[in-house]
C-alpha cells in the first residue's frame, strides 16, 4: 500500500504536469510519427521505365499492354527520341527502350526482330527489363512461326496471329500467390528503436524524482515512518511503469490509427513485449537511480546507459551489421531482446513462441531491481 501512495505521488508530479506530458507523451509520440512519415513506410518497389513506339502494326501496341500489366514497372510514354535519353541521363527513368518502326512486319515475316534499350548503366532494372522483353519477343516469335508452318500468309496470318493474342492477354491460366505475410518492413527496426529509446527515458524520471526527493529530504523524511526502502523503490518503480504504460498506449494508438503503419503483428501482441521492455527498463532506472548520489550526474545516465545500450540493442542500425563480439555484448541489453520478439512476430510467429524473450526481459527487470533496492539508502543526502 505504501508503495501505491508513492506511485500516485509520482504520477502527479510527471504526467499531469504539463512539462511532463510534453516530455513523455506528445514529443515521443510526435518524434515517432515523424520518423514513420519520412522512413518507415512501406516503400514502391515499381521502378520508372519510358518508351516510345513507332511501330504502326499491333504486335507493338501488344507488347506493351503486356509490360504495363506486370507490377514491376511504372511506364511513361514519350514523345520523342531525344526526351527518352534525356530522362535516362537526368535518372529520371531507371531504363527506356524504343519500340522501331517495322517491329510488327518483321515479326510476321519471320525475320529477328529487336527492341532498343536505353540504360545509363547497368542495373537490376534495366537486367530485368531487357529479359522480359526479350521473353515476350520470343513468343510472339513462337506464334507466328506456328501460324507460318500451316500455311497461313499475309491477312490471314495477322488474324489468327492478333486473335491469339488478344486470348493471350486475358490471362485465364495463372498462378495464384498466396501472401502469407511472413516479411518485415526492413524499416520497421528503425520505428521500433526509437520508441524504445524514448521509453527508456522513464529512466531520467525516475532517476530524477528520486533526486529530488534526495536533495529535498523528501526520501529521509519518508524512510523514518514504517516504509522499507524496497517500498520506496517499488513505489518509484510502480509510478514510472504507468507513465511508460501511458506512453506506449499513446503511441501505438498514433502510429497505427492514426498514421496507419503496419507493423506486421497484432496490437495486443506488440504491447505485451513492449511492456515486459518496460519492466527491463523500470530495472535499470532502479539501479542507476541507487548509484547516483548528485544531481550533477544526471548528465551521466543518457551518455553511459541510454545511448549505449540503445547502439548495442539495435535501435538505430541491425545488430547482424555489427562484429560478432559486439553481437554477444548485445545479449545483455533488453533492446536486443525486445526488438527480436516483434521481428519474429512480424514474420510470423506468435506470442506464445517468444516466452524466452519476455524472460530474459522479466529477468532484467528482477534482478535490476533487486540491486536498486539494496544499494538505495534514503537516509543519506544528496552529496555535494
Amino acid at each position: 500500500m505504501n508503495s501505491l501512495y508513492i506511485a500516485m505521488n509520482m504520477l502527479r508530479r510527471t504526467i499531469f504536469q504539463k512539462k511532463g506530458f510534453l516530455m513523455y507523451l506528445l514529443i515521443p509520440t510526435a518524434a515517432v510519427s515523424l520518423i514513420i512519415g519520412v522512413m518507415g513506410k512501406q516503400t514502391d518497389n515499381r521502378v520508372d521505365i519510358a518508351y516510345i513506339n513507332k511501330d504502326q502494326g499491333t504486335l507493338g501496341a501488344h507488347l506493351i499492354h503486356e509490360l504495363s500489366l506486370l507490377p514491376d514497372y511504372r511506364l511513361q510514354e514519350q514523345q520523342s527520341e531525344a526526351s527518352l535519353k534525356d530522362n535516362v541521363v537526368k535518372q529520371k527513368v531507371s531504363a527506356a527502350f524504343q519500340i522501331p518502326d517495322g517491329f510488327s512486319e518483321s515479326l510476321l515475316q519471320g525475320s529477328p526482330a529487336q527492341v532498343d534499350m536505353f540504360q545509363l548503366n547497368s542495373n537490376e532494372a534495366s537486367i530485368t527489363l531487357k529479359l522480359t522483353l526479350d521473353s515476350q519477343i520470343a513468343r510472339y516469335q513462337d506464334t507466328t512461326d506456328l501460324f507460318r508452318k500451316q500455311g497461313l500468309q499475309e491477312a490471314a496470318l495477322r488474324e489468327a496471329v492478333e486473335k491469339t493474342l488478344t486470348q493471350m492477354e486475358k490471362h485465364q491460366v495463372k498462378a495464384q500467390m498466396t501472401d502469407l505475410g511472413l516479411y518485415v518492413n526492413p524499416n520497421m527496426h528503425i520505428v521500433i528503436g526509437f520508441m524504445l529509446m524514448f521509453m527508456m527515458g522513464v529512466i531520467n524520471n525516475t532517476v530524477s524524482v528520486i533526486m529530488e526527493d534526495r536533495r529535498m529530504r523528501t526520501l529521509a523524511r519518508t524512510f523514518t515512518a514504517p516504509v522499507r526502502s524496497f517500498e520506496i523503490i517499488l513505489g518509484n518503480f510502480i509510478g514510472s511503469f504507468l507513465v511508460g504504460t501511458l506512453q506506449v498506449v499513446v503511441i501505438l494508438f498514433v502510429t497505427r490509427y492514426v498514421m496507419h503503419y503496419e507493423y506486421g503483428l497484432p496490437f495486443l501482441s506488440q504491447f505485451i513485449i513492449l511492456e515486459f521492455f518496460l519492466l527491463a527498463s523500470m530495472g535499470i532506472a532502479s539501479a542507476v537511480a541507487g548509484m547516483v548520489k548528485s544531481s550533477t550526474n544526471m548528465s551521466v545516465i543518457n551518455s553511459l546507459v541510454v545511448t549505449p545500450t540503445c547502439m548495442l540493442g539495435g535501435c538505430f542500425w541491425p545488430v547482424s551489421l555489427m562484429p560478432d563480439w559486439m553481437q554477444k555484448i548485445a545479449n545483455f541489453v533488453p533492446q536486443k531482446w525486445a526488438i527480436e520478439a516483434i521481428q519474429r512476430m512480424a514474420s510470423g510467429q506468435t506470442l506464445s513462441q517468444m516466452w524466452m524473450h519476455m524472460g530474459v526481459l522479466t529477468l532484467f527487470a528482477l534482478i535490476l531491481l533487486g540491486i536498486g533496492s539494496v544499494i538505495l539508502r534514503p537516509a543519506d543526502a544528496e552529496v555535494g
